[in-house]
């Protein structure tokens, strides 16, 4: 069979040969691919970060699991295949591993007979780190978490005792965390530890940046940028408001609006204490009536009789109080300065070419007057507290925004034709590959068929063999009997004396 197959090889002109041995490479490759694709298996993290001891004691599980697995990151990582991960996971907790996580309350699930109050005190307050620290780490912002807890021992005297504390150690997914995440651990932590103030919990990221001291008002530069923040952030709340307005009155870009904020960051209580005296209340009242009566007798022996009727009323009024006590809030607005500018109007003269700039029109001032009446009402402009509005109509300067929209022109016409010529191209190199391959498989088809052909009787005739092996032409038509008759047709116009040679050996036979 390889001789026959090499016999017809050799046989070949140097084309077909090269045909055949592209083809058969081609071949062998996809196959090797193919099998490659079907066998690979794509690696997922089981878990990083590992001590090598339970690094050693998660991959004797994985033996036993018979769960293949890899090791990466110095034996610090095990990977397993991504399919598998959750499975084994699960398998693994079940285990008991890793141990190296955060401890729980699930310390105390197992009973130690003789165990000091000093070691419960211990385990409380590891578990209750534990603890902590598993809910910090739920936090979508953070990938992990450690948690230290200081609680002193009690004193006798309440001026001894001293406060417990406690420190935060996240590690960010990206970024850094906000102000009220930063608040929302500071209360979580203190919340969750007896005799904890909020005050004395420390907050740090991974890279030892404290996050916790913005928090602390009593703290001059945190208290500082955390009222810029708020200036900020009332500034470009108005002028968000103002700008939408404009941008939907006027169109996009032909308004820019800015906003200065003056904010009361004093924080002072006021009692006032008020008396009406022109609004006077009865508080109580008490009238009294006494009567007397006279007996005696005149000079002339007659009697004067009589009574005396006296009446006394006694009224106490309260006059009206009142007593206030305003304490006002951090934060409030004493006063706005807000900047309008507005584009004008743009005309071409009839018949102008558009490389002709167009005359610049500005805006009038009744039109002016309505789009500060617009912006006054918007940003809550208030004439008592001294505020300051400016509208100005000015021209803004466009070519930089020209030059850009000309050059997106260029660009989105020559990426256009890009994606033409792109998907032109992509679509004949397919078709090419497509004409190419069938061809290569049509011929090759055609010469396996060529050596599965069974070859005529075998001429045992003397050199007649040799002759044609080594001197006549390979000729390798479609059929047979065509080539067999070519060969012989040509040997003996070659060598008419040998042909006559073997006719007569046969004909002798």
């Amino acid at each position: 069979m390889f001789a026959r197959f090499f016999e017809a090889f050799r046989a070949m002109d140097p084309n077909r040969r090269f045909l055949a041995v592209t083809t058969a490479i081609g071949l062998i490759a996809a196959v090797i691919v193919i099998g490659w694709w079907a066998r690979h298996v794509t690696y997922g993290v089981l878990f990083s970060r590992l001590p090598a001891e339970e690094a050693g004691q998660i991959i004797d599980q994985l033996d036993q699991m018979k769960v293949s697995y890899r090791v990466s990151d110095g034996g610090s990582s095990i990977l397993v295949p991504s399919s598998q991960v959750p499975d084994v996971r699960i398998r693994l907790a079940a285990a008991g591993l890793p141990r190296t996580g955060s401890v729980g309350f699930e310390i105390f699930d197992k009973t130690n007979l003789g165990m000091t109050d000093f070691l419960q005190k211990v385990n409380y307050r590891r578990a209750l780190e534990g603890e902590l620290a598993k809910s910090i780490s739920s936090l979508r912002e953070v990938a992990a978490a450690r948690v230290h807890i200081v609680i002193p021992e009690n004193r006798l005297f309440a001026q001894d005792q001293k406060p417990t504390t406690a420190s935060v150690i996240v590690k960010v997914n990206s970024g850094s965390l906000d102000r009220g995440k930063v608040a929302a651990i500071t209360h979580l932590v203190a919340s969750a530890v007896e005799g904890l103030d909020a005050s004395r919990v420390t907050v740090l990221d991974q890279s030892g940046n404290l996050l916790s001291a913005a928090q602390d008002d009593t703290f001059l530069g945190a208290a500082s940028s955390r009222q810029l923040d708020i200036q900020k952030n009332v500034e470009s709340y108005l002028q968000d408001k103002a700008q939408s307005l404009l941008d939907g009155v006027l169109g996009p870009r032909k308004a820019i609006v800015r906003v200065n904020a003056t904010l009361n960051f004093e924080q002072a209580e006021k009692t006032v204490d008020q008396y009406d005296p022109d609004n006077l209340a009865i508080v109580s009242q008490e009238q009294t009536t006494e009567k007397t009566s006279d007996n005696s007798t005149d000079p002339e022996g007659g009697k004067s009789g009589g009574e005396t009727t006296k009446e006394n009323t006694v009224t106490n009024y309260e006059v009206n109080h009142t007593v206030q006590k305003i304490v006002s809030a951090m934060g409030t607005i004493q006063r706005l300065t807000v900047s309008v500018i507005v584009d004008g109007t743009y005309t071409k003269p009839e018949g102008a070419t558009d490389d002709k700039p167009a005359t610049f029109t500005p805006r009038s001032q009744e039109e002016l007057d309505r789009i500060g009446a617009l912006v006054k009402a918007a940003v809550g402009i208030v004439p008592d507290r001294n505020d300051h509005i400016e509208v100005v109509s000015v021209a803004f300067d466009n070519t930089g925004i020209q030059e850009e929209k000309k050059e997106l022109e260029k660009l989105e016409k020559r990426q256009f034709y890009y994606d033409i010529a792109y998907k032109v191209g992509y679509g004949l190199a397919i078709l090419a590959a497509l004409f190419i391959g069938l061809k290569i498989i049509k011929k090759f088809m055609r010469f396996l068929g060529s050596l599965a052909e069974p070859r005529g009787p075998h001429l045992d005739v003397g050199s007649v063999p040799a002759i044609i092996d080594e001197r006549a032409p390979a000729i390798m038509p479609e059929r047979r009997k065509a080539r067999l008759s070519d060969q012989m047709v040509q040997v003996a116009k070659d060598r008419p004396d040998e042909m006559a040679r073997v006719i007569k050996t046969m004909m002798v036979d």
